[in-house]
């Protein structure tokens, strides 16, 4: 296992993170989505407009839950960390139980991130 500080951007340590793919710039149609994670069989986006940015996990049928939302870049990333960290132990198949603690998790999340960013003069 890796060493990696939590000095690091947000970003290098949920790479380090096990089991995650960032897949950059995913969408050529969409450019607001910054990237694309997958974590096993979850799934998570990025999206940015202007200089500020959101994160969002994908639950199915179109249905995404936020994680973070009018963040910096770094902090969304966090919330990703942050959300894949809390359901590494439910399990990775589709059962509504697992959907409630993946519910939760991104309702903690969410709400650990909800800060406003400081406006520019």
């Amino acid at each position: 296992m890796a060493f990696i500080s939590v000095d690091q951007p947000a970003r290098a340590r949920l790479v380090a993170t096990k089991g995650v793919t960032i897949i950059d710039a995913p969408s050529p149609r969409n450019p607001s989505v910054t990237v694309m994670v997958i974590s096993g069989i979850r799934c998570c986006d990025i999206r940015h407009d202007g200089d500020v940015f959101r994160a969002a996990v994908h639950m199915r049928d179109g249905e995404w839950l936020p994680l973070a939302d009018g963040v910096t870049e770094d902090a969304a990333f966090g919330a990703v960390l942050a959300f894949v960290s809390l359901v590494a132990s439910v399990p990775q198949s589709y059962a509504p139980e697992h959907d409630a603690a993946e519910r939760a998790a991104a309702a903690e999340v969410y709400a650990a991130f909800a800060f406003p960013l400081p406006i520019a003069a």
